[in-house]
């Protein structure tokens, strides 16, 4: 398993707010984004070394693979 993701993977496990179902959606995402992450490039990151930057290109990734569905739809 990645760094980042089981860093927030045990994140998950500590923070226990919500519901199960909140819960479960919580790590899902968290574990979505630190495979994006991973997929764009950034390796060997930690949950500390999480910035901005890093929220912006995910962003900017769906965004682009959104663009293109549309493209693809028409």
């Amino acid at each position: 398993m990645k760094d980042l993701n089981y860093q927030l993977k045990s994140l998950c496990e500590r923070n226990l707010d919500g519901s199960r179902s909140t819960q479960a959606e919580r790590f899902q995402l968290l574990q979505t984004m630190a495979s994006h992450l991973n997929e764009l490039g950034y390796r060997r990151m930690e949950v500390k070394s999480i910035k901005l930057k890093h929220v912006d290109a995910i962003e900017a990734a769906h965004q682009q693979v959104t663009y293109y569905e549309r493209l693809l739809d028409k």
